[in-house]
Protein backbone atom coordinates (compact mmCIF):
# COMPACT_ATOMS: atom_id res chain seq x y z
CA UNK A 1 0.00 0.00 0.00
CA UNK A 2 1.67 2.92 -1.12
CA UNK A 3 1.09 6.88 1.11
CA UNK A 4 -1.37 7.68 -1.07
CA UNK A 5 -3.68 4.74 -0.33
CA UNK A 6 -2.67 4.63 3.24
CA UNK A 7 -3.59 8.61 3.74
CA UNK A 8 -7.03 8.14 1.63
CA UNK A 9 -7.64 5.38 4.70
CA UNK A 10 -7.14 7.19 7.20
CA UNK A 11 -9.31 10.27 6.04
CA UNK A 12 -12.23 7.73 5.85
CA UNK A 13 -11.10 6.22 9.66
CA UNK A 14 -10.59 9.54 11.01
CA UNK A 15 -13.60 10.90 9.57
CA UNK A 16 -15.72 7.93 10.91
CA UNK A 17 -13.92 8.74 14.67
CA UNK A 18 -15.02 12.30 14.27
CA UNK A 19 -18.58 11.38 13.46
CA UNK A 20 -18.97 9.28 16.63
CA UNK A 21 -16.90 10.60 19.09
CA UNK A 22 -19.24 11.82 21.95
CA UNK A 23 -18.34 15.18 22.91
CA UNK A 24 -17.86 16.83 19.73
CA UNK A 25 -14.69 17.82 17.19
CA UNK A 26 -13.32 20.25 19.72
CA UNK A 27 -13.16 17.67 22.82
CA UNK A 28 -11.82 15.55 20.46
CA UNK A 29 -9.01 17.78 19.58
CA UNK A 30 -8.55 18.82 22.77
CA UNK A 31 -7.71 15.85 24.30
CA UNK A 32 -5.41 14.51 21.38
CA UNK A 33 -3.50 17.62 21.04
CA UNK A 34 -4.27 18.52 17.64
CA UNK A 35 -5.20 22.20 16.15
CA UNK A 36 -7.74 22.53 13.14
CA UNK A 37 -5.66 23.35 10.66
CA UNK A 38 -3.78 19.79 11.05
CA UNK A 39 -7.41 18.10 11.33
CA UNK A 40 -8.35 20.36 7.64
CA UNK A 41 -5.28 18.85 6.39
CA UNK A 42 -5.69 15.49 7.19
CA UNK A 43 -9.13 15.45 5.84
CA UNK A 44 -8.06 17.14 2.69
CA UNK A 45 -8.74 15.09 0.06
CA UNK A 46 -6.10 16.50 -2.36
CA UNK A 47 -3.28 15.91 0.52
CA UNK A 48 -1.75 12.77 1.57
CA UNK A 49 -0.57 14.25 4.79
CA UNK A 50 -0.01 11.71 7.58
CA UNK A 51 -0.06 12.40 10.85
CA UNK A 52 3.10 11.00 12.85
CA UNK A 53 3.27 8.08 15.42
CA UNK A 54 2.54 10.18 18.72
CA UNK A 55 -0.06 11.75 16.86
CA UNK A 56 -1.67 8.69 16.06
CA UNK A 57 -1.17 6.82 19.31
CA UNK A 58 -3.17 9.42 21.21
CA UNK A 59 -5.58 9.71 18.84
CA UNK A 60 -5.61 5.26 19.55
CA UNK A 61 -5.66 6.26 23.21
CA UNK A 62 -8.52 8.83 23.55
CA UNK A 63 -10.92 7.01 21.04
CA UNK A 64 -10.05 3.69 22.15
CA UNK A 65 -9.28 1.77 18.90
CA UNK A 66 -6.28 0.37 17.49
CA UNK A 67 -3.80 2.12 15.59
CA UNK A 68 -3.84 -0.47 12.80
CA UNK A 69 -7.33 0.29 12.39
CA UNK A 70 -7.16 3.79 11.83
CA UNK A 71 -4.32 2.79 9.08
CA UNK A 72 -7.25 0.47 7.90
CA UNK A 73 -4.62 -2.41 8.47
CA UNK A 74 -7.11 -4.31 10.07
CA UNK A 75 -11.19 -4.04 10.51
CA UNK A 76 -12.04 -4.07 13.89
CA UNK A 77 -11.50 -0.86 16.11
CA UNK A 78 -10.93 -3.06 19.46
CA UNK A 79 -7.52 -4.45 17.63
CA UNK A 80 -5.15 -5.94 20.38
CA UNK A 81 -1.77 -4.37 18.74
CA UNK A 82 -0.52 -2.04 21.00
CA UNK A 83 1.97 1.03 19.86
CA UNK A 84 3.12 1.37 23.77
CA UNK A 85 2.77 -0.89 26.32
CA UNK A 86 -0.97 -1.04 27.63
CA UNK A 87 -0.14 -1.22 31.54
CA UNK A 88 2.28 0.89 33.41
CA UNK A 89 2.59 2.18 36.85
CA UNK A 90 2.29 5.91 37.88
CA UNK A 91 3.41 7.72 41.02
CA UNK A 92 -0.12 9.43 43.36
CA UNK A 93 2.19 12.18 43.06
CA UNK A 94 4.84 13.20 40.55
CA UNK A 95 8.30 14.79 41.51
CA UNK A 96 6.77 18.32 40.99
CA UNK A 97 4.11 17.84 42.89
CA UNK A 98 1.44 17.24 40.51
CA UNK A 99 -0.96 14.29 40.20
CA UNK A 100 -1.81 12.16 36.78
CA UNK A 101 -5.37 12.15 37.68
CA UNK A 102 -5.29 15.53 36.31
CA UNK A 103 -4.60 14.36 33.07
CA UNK A 104 -6.84 11.55 32.94
CA UNK A 105 -10.17 13.84 33.95
CA UNK A 106 -9.16 16.29 31.59
CA UNK A 107 -9.04 13.59 28.94
CA UNK A 108 -12.41 11.68 30.61
CA UNK A 109 -14.37 14.76 30.18
CA UNK A 110 -17.57 14.12 28.11
CA UNK A 111 -17.56 10.39 28.95
CA UNK A 112 -18.54 8.68 31.91
CA UNK A 113 -16.29 7.77 35.01
CA UNK A 114 -16.80 4.85 36.91
CA UNK A 115 -15.48 4.59 40.36
CA UNK A 116 -14.95 1.70 42.96
CA UNK A 117 -13.15 3.80 46.20
CA UNK A 118 -10.82 2.06 48.84
CA UNK A 119 -13.05 3.96 51.87
CA UNK A 120 -15.08 6.44 51.05
CA UNK A 121 -15.17 8.56 47.83
CA UNK A 122 -14.34 11.87 47.97
CA UNK A 123 -16.85 13.84 46.41
CA UNK A 124 -18.81 12.72 48.59
CA UNK A 125 -16.61 12.76 52.15
CA UNK A 126 -15.88 15.74 54.62
CA UNK A 127 -12.29 16.98 55.13
CA UNK A 128 -10.95 17.47 58.85
CA UNK A 129 -11.97 21.69 58.44
CA UNK A 130 -15.25 21.00 56.85
CA UNK A 131 -16.74 18.40 60.08
CA UNK A 132 -15.21 20.87 61.79
CA UNK A 133 -12.77 18.31 63.77
CA UNK A 134 -8.99 17.03 63.74
CA UNK A 135 -9.93 14.12 62.48
CA UNK A 136 -10.58 12.83 59.07
CA UNK A 137 -13.66 11.43 58.44
CA UNK A 138 -12.51 9.55 54.96
CA UNK A 139 -11.26 6.69 57.02
CA UNK A 140 -7.47 7.11 55.44
CA UNK A 141 -6.11 6.30 51.99
CA UNK A 142 -8.28 8.58 49.90
CA UNK A 143 -7.13 8.56 46.38
CA UNK A 144 -8.68 11.72 45.86
CA UNK A 145 -10.21 10.94 42.17
CA UNK A 146 -13.13 12.94 41.85
CA UNK A 147 -10.98 16.03 43.08
CA UNK A 148 -12.08 18.97 41.19
CA UNK A 149 -14.04 16.65 38.84
CA UNK A 150 -17.56 18.90 38.06
CA UNK A 151 -21.01 17.02 36.98
CA UNK A 152 -21.30 19.05 34.36
CA UNK A 153 -18.70 17.83 32.26
CA UNK A 154 -18.40 14.06 34.09
CA UNK A 155 -21.20 11.29 33.84
CA UNK A 156 -20.21 9.87 37.88
CA UNK A 157 -20.99 6.39 39.11
CA UNK A 158 -19.50 4.96 42.07
CA UNK A 159 -20.01 1.55 43.59
CA UNK A 160 -18.76 0.40 47.23
CA UNK A 161 -19.81 -2.32 49.51
CA UNK A 162 -22.45 -0.63 52.28
CA UNK A 163 -20.33 -2.18 55.31
CA UNK A 164 -18.06 0.77 54.78
CA UNK A 165 -21.13 3.34 55.94
CA UNK A 166 -22.03 0.82 58.43
CA UNK A 167 -18.83 0.82 60.11
CA UNK A 168 -19.03 4.46 59.46
CA UNK A 169 -22.27 4.36 61.26
CA UNK A 170 -20.87 1.89 64.32
CA UNK A 171 -17.71 3.29 64.43
CA UNK A 172 -16.11 0.16 64.02
CA UNK A 173 -13.33 -0.88 61.52
CA UNK A 174 -11.50 1.82 60.10
CA UNK A 175 -13.66 4.43 62.48
CA UNK A 176 -13.12 2.52 65.58
CA UNK A 177 -12.39 5.36 68.00
CA UNK A 178 -13.67 8.58 66.05
CA UNK A 179 -16.00 10.58 67.51
CA UNK A 180 -19.60 10.35 66.81
CA UNK A 181 -20.06 13.79 65.85
CA UNK A 182 -17.58 13.24 63.55
CA UNK A 183 -18.82 9.94 61.59
CA UNK A 184 -22.51 11.40 61.61
CA UNK A 185 -21.55 14.30 60.24
CA UNK A 186 -19.84 12.85 57.15
CA UNK A 187 -22.49 10.42 56.67
CA UNK A 188 -25.23 13.46 56.53
CA UNK A 189 -22.93 15.38 54.07
CA UNK A 190 -22.98 12.23 51.92
CA UNK A 191 -26.66 11.68 51.96
CA UNK A 192 -27.22 15.23 50.81
CA UNK A 193 -24.36 15.31 48.15
CA UNK A 194 -26.21 11.88 47.12
CA UNK A 195 -29.33 13.09 47.02
CA UNK A 196 -28.65 16.58 45.41
CA UNK A 197 -26.73 15.71 42.65
CA UNK A 198 -28.56 12.83 41.21
CA UNK A 199 -29.29 11.74 38.54
CA UNK A 200 -25.56 12.85 37.54
CA UNK A 201 -23.75 11.15 40.36
CA UNK A 202 -25.31 7.71 41.01
CA UNK A 203 -23.90 6.01 43.97
CA UNK A 204 -24.58 1.73 44.20
CA UNK A 205 -23.89 0.04 47.51
CA UNK A 206 -23.73 -4.10 47.44
CA UNK A 207 -22.63 -6.36 49.71
CA UNK A 208 -19.25 -6.36 50.78
CA UNK A 209 -19.77 -9.94 52.20
CA UNK A 210 -21.09 -11.26 48.55
CA UNK A 211 -18.74 -9.70 45.86
CA UNK A 212 -15.04 -8.19 46.47
CA UNK A 213 -13.69 -5.36 44.22
CA UNK A 214 -10.28 -3.63 44.09
CA UNK A 215 -10.39 0.12 44.11
CA UNK A 216 -10.18 0.95 40.56
CA UNK A 217 -11.60 3.99 38.20
CA UNK A 218 -12.42 3.72 34.65
CA UNK A 219 -11.93 6.86 33.00
CA UNK A 220 -14.21 7.36 29.66
CA UNK A 221 -13.22 4.75 27.11
CA UNK A 222 -9.29 5.41 27.34
CA UNK A 223 -7.57 3.83 30.56
CA UNK A 224 -8.12 2.12 33.97
CA UNK A 225 -6.59 3.23 37.41
CA UNK A 226 -6.39 0.96 39.91
CA UNK A 227 -5.56 2.18 43.33
CA UNK A 228 -2.64 0.34 45.15
CA UNK A 229 -1.60 2.89 47.86
CA UNK A 230 0.99 5.72 46.79
CA UNK A 231 0.85 4.52 43.24
CA UNK A 232 -1.80 3.62 40.31
CA UNK A 233 -1.76 0.45 38.42
CA UNK A 234 -2.75 2.00 34.80
CA UNK A 235 -4.05 -0.03 32.03
CA UNK A 236 -4.68 1.36 28.96
CA UNK A 237 -5.82 -1.47 26.33
CA UNK A 238 -9.40 -0.96 25.17
CA UNK A 239 -10.08 -4.93 25.57
CA UNK A 240 -9.17 -4.15 29.48
CA UNK A 241 -11.08 -1.32 29.25
CA UNK A 242 -14.28 -3.00 28.57
CA UNK A 243 -13.73 -5.74 30.93
CA UNK A 244 -13.25 -3.42 33.69
CA UNK A 245 -16.30 -1.59 32.90
CA UNK A 246 -18.03 -4.74 32.79
CA UNK A 247 -16.64 -5.99 36.34
CA UNK A 248 -18.20 -1.96 37.63
CA UNK A 249 -21.51 -2.80 35.61
CA UNK A 250 -21.65 -6.67 37.24
CA UNK A 251 -21.41 -4.14 40.58
CA UNK A 252 -23.96 -2.30 40.12
CA UNK A 253 -26.31 -5.06 39.16
CA UNK A 254 -25.84 -6.40 42.57
CA UNK A 255 -27.00 -3.05 44.56
CA UNK A 256 -28.70 -4.00 47.26
CA UNK A 257 -30.64 -0.81 46.14
CA UNK A 258 -31.64 1.53 43.63
CA UNK A 259 -28.69 4.96 43.34
CA UNK A 260 -32.39 7.05 43.78
CA UNK A 261 -33.01 5.91 47.61
CA UNK A 262 -29.54 5.48 48.72
CA UNK A 263 -29.90 8.52 50.18
CA UNK A 264 -32.25 7.53 52.32
CA UNK A 265 -30.47 4.72 53.66
CA UNK A 266 -27.59 6.98 54.28
CA UNK A 267 -29.88 9.29 56.64
CA UNK A 268 -30.72 6.46 58.85
CA UNK A 269 -27.02 5.25 59.10
CA UNK A 270 -26.19 8.83 60.29
CA UNK A 271 -29.67 8.87 62.86
CA UNK A 272 -28.16 5.68 63.96
CA UNK A 273 -24.91 7.12 65.52
CA UNK A 274 -24.52 6.40 68.97
CA UNK A 275 -22.45 8.49 71.31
Amino acid sequence: MDKRDLSTNFKSRLSQVLASHPAGKGHFLKSVGMDRSALSQFLNPDSDRLPRAEMLRRIAQVTGVSVDWLLCLENAPEGRQEVAASVHIEKAVQADGSTPLDQWRREASGFKLRYVPSTLPDMVSLSPEAADTNADARGGGVENVLERISLDDLDVEIAMPIQTLKDLSARTGLWRGAEAQTCRAQLAHMARVCRENYPALRLHLYDGTETFSAPFTVFGKQRVALYIGDAYLMVSSPDQVRGFSRQFDRLVRRATIGSDRVHEVIEALADAVRG
